[in-house]
């Protein structure tokens, strides 16, 4: 009888302890049913500004500079001298053709007024001795001499190399007009007012002709850009039309007002690209700092309200399935309000979000729902 009560006892010890040691391989977990809502869009993202206008500094001649650039974050103004680049080779070039040009027109002229004919004193050419002993006429004198003056110019510029007399050759004035210019691009100026901020010129202090040496931006207007999901389009374009449209950027104490100026569409058909734009007369905005950007509709659109707790990463759930396993959901927020969050896509209505998912809890997991 004794034996007979121990093995009972014994065989509810083990049942029971086989029952707990089941419920602890399947914690439990808290859900809620996601229920689709007619929501006020609003947009909520980080953004880091950048400058609307900005302008490269292409020298177009390579050499040495020979006076220091300006460092990042100096002011400049339009027609400002940033640099200049070693000059001397193309000034040695323009005086060299210079001095050709200036021999090849005193050679031409010297060459035709040897051949030209003698306007005053004694003609000793064959022509007049033919005349004076009457060989050939006073007529034929004339056609002769003028023959020999229409080839002068000819003669003239083949002995000297020129065009005419007097004139230098065209190559060589192309090239002094090149040099000139070189000579004249060996000063590097600002094309616009801003701030430099990038120099691509290294410790050698070396220009390449065609490859920027600075880059000028303007600090105001500033923009911001951020992507949102395609579907929310038409309630973007209607907050423009009803003017209900407004658009923020904080850095958590100070705020701006903007503009949505372009909704050209994103590289996936998905997805929206908006750039935002902000006045920064004052410089307050930073370049490259992050800002949180809000875009307020007034215009409701289907979204979910779902508890901040819920939110293993910001942007996944934990969602229990029919099998009362763990899946992992991958959402977008489009903003925050007080403990809540609104999502616009990555649920299903009647998904069953985990609240307060416990530390470690992991894809495939078998739960219990409390």
């Amino acid at each position: 009888m004794k034996n007979l009560f121990l093995k009972s006892v014994t065989a509810v010890f083990f049942t029971t302890f086989s029952l707990w040691a089941a419920g602890c391989g399947h914690p439990a977990v808290t859900v809620m049913n996601a229920h689709i809502s007619q929501e006020p869009l609003t947009i909520e993202d980080q953004a880091k500004p950048e400058a609307l206008h900005s302008a490269p500094v292409i020298p177009t001649v390579s050499g040495n500079l020979s006076t220091n650039p300006p460092d990042v974050g100096t002011a400049v103004k339009a027609g400002q001298v940033l640099f200049t680049v070693d000059s001397s080779h193309y000034e040695a070039e323009v005086q060299e053709l210079e001095s050709r040009i200036a021999a090849s027109a005193g050679a031409g002229a010297a060459a035709a007024a040897v051949s030209a004919p003698a306007e005053s004193g004694v003609d000793m050419s064959h022509e007049s001795q033919l005349l004076s002993q009457g060989i050939i006429t006073r007529a034929e004198y004339e056609r002769i001499q003028s023959k020999k003056s229409a080839s002068l110019p000819v003669a003239a510029s083949s002995a000297s190399g020129a065009e005419s007399p007097g004139q230098a050759n065209a190559g060589d004035m192309a090239a002094l007009q090149a040099a000139q210019k070189a000579v004249s691009d060996c000063t590097v100026r600002s094309p616009i007012d801003g701030v430099i901020s990038q120099s691509y010129i290294g410790d050698q202090k070396v220009a390449l002709a065609g490859k920027p040496a600075l880059v000028i931006r303007q600090d105001s207007p500033v923009v911001a850009e951020i992507t949102v999901m395609a579907k929310l389009k038409n309630a973007l374009e209607q907050a423009k039309t009803q003017k209900t449209l407004t658009v923020s950027m904080t850095d958590g104490s100070r705020t701006w007002y903007g503009e949505l100026k372009q909704q050209p569409q994103g590289e996936e058909d998905s997805l929206l690209l908006c750039r935002l734009q902000f006045d920064n007369g004052d410089d307050q905005i930073t370049i490259g700092q992050p800002y949180t950007v809000r875009i307020e509709t007034q215009q409701n659109v289907p979204a979910f309200v779902i508890p901040k707790s819920a939110f293993i990463k910001p942007n996944m759930v934990a969602v229990v399935t029919g099998d009362h396993l763990i899946d992992m959901k991958t959402v977008r927020v489009a903003s925050a309000f007080g403990d809540s969050r609104i999502v616009i896509d990555g649920l299903s209505e009647g998904d069953q979000v985990v609240i307060d998912p416990p530390q470690g809890l992991q894809i495939g997991q078998q739960v219990t729902v409390k």
